[in-house]
């Protein structure tokens, strides 16, 4: 008598829970975001998926790029998209193909250009640009993205360097969604450039520190709804916890620095 009893409670406790409102307004709410938050959603997922019951489907890519993993590609692919959270620039460009609800943008983080090596090698100086310059002129390998991060480094860091021609022949360039601290811990590299987010979350990864500010490229991280999310009201809470205290320091545990966002 006391077993079934029991059993009872336990399923009445189960409908209680499925016929809450909690459990009746989960959505799945799909993401389409850079890589360099992937050190913070790790934390950032969890905390938001507890708080709401929500759950959070991310596709991962760089911001710029041709492979089929970039936010562009995944875009112009008609990948399912609620939110896409990528660079200015990103969202600056692709505004035009009317993926995005405009006036729902809001900046997240900062990230700034940091220097990695595989795990236990020495760390190079790089305290100032005529160091970073030494660094890789003696590197045997040099890892960059096709990020924002790497558009940078190809296109401006290098040739400024006056360096671009003589490391063009050890250059590695970390494909799609792949991390470039990912080609440094499996010793495909022996030094590597990405955003801070990205390196200081790679196992098998040593982070050497930022950039000098002179040679320095701080990328802004925008989130931003789709032009007709599927799941509206829950994408907007999720916009709504990125700009949230309670998320705040979980960015900044990963190397992100969280911005400010005064809507007019």
């Amino acid at each position: 008598m006391m077993e079934a009893m029991t059993k009872l409670a336990c399923l009445a406790a189960a409908a209680a829970a499925l016929g809450s409102p909690a459990a009746a307004s989960a959505e799945v709410i799909d993401v389409v975001a850079t890589g360099a938050l992937q050190g913070a959603m790790r934390t950032i997922k969890p905390a938001y998926e507890k708080k709401t019951g929500n759950v959070l489907r991310i596709a991962w890519g760089p911001s710029f790029g041709p492979s089929p993993e970039s936010i562009p590609s995944r875009l112009k692919a008609r990948e399912p998209m609620d939110i896409t959270i990528g660079t200015e620039e990103t969202v600056e460009t692709l505004s035009a193909n009317g993926f995005f609800d405009l006036p729902s943008r809001r900046p997240v983080a900062e990230s700034r250009i940091g220097v990695g090596v595989p795990a236990g090698k020495p760390k190079p100086d790089i305290r100032t640009v005529a160091a970073v310059r030494q660094a890789l002129l003696k590197a045997g390998r040099i890892a960059y993205s096709q990020g924002a991060s790497g558009v940078f480094i190809g296109g401006t860091l290098l040739p400024r360097l006056g360096i671009a021609e003589a490391v063009k022949g050890k250059t590695v360039i970390a494909e799609g969604k792949e991390l470039v601290g990912t080609l440094l811990a499996r010793g495909e590299a022996d030094i590597g450039m990405q955003q801070v987010s990205e390196l200081r979350v790679t196992p098998g990864v040593d982070y050497v520190g930022p950039l000098p500010d002179e040679i320095q490229k701080v990328s802004r991280f925008t989130a931003v709804l789709a032009a007709k999310p599927i799941h509206g009201a829950a994408a907007r809470s999720f916009l709504a916890y990125l700009a949230s205290a309670e998320a705040r320091p979980l960015l900044t545990a990963s190397g992100l620095e969280p911005v400010a966002f005064a809507r007019k």
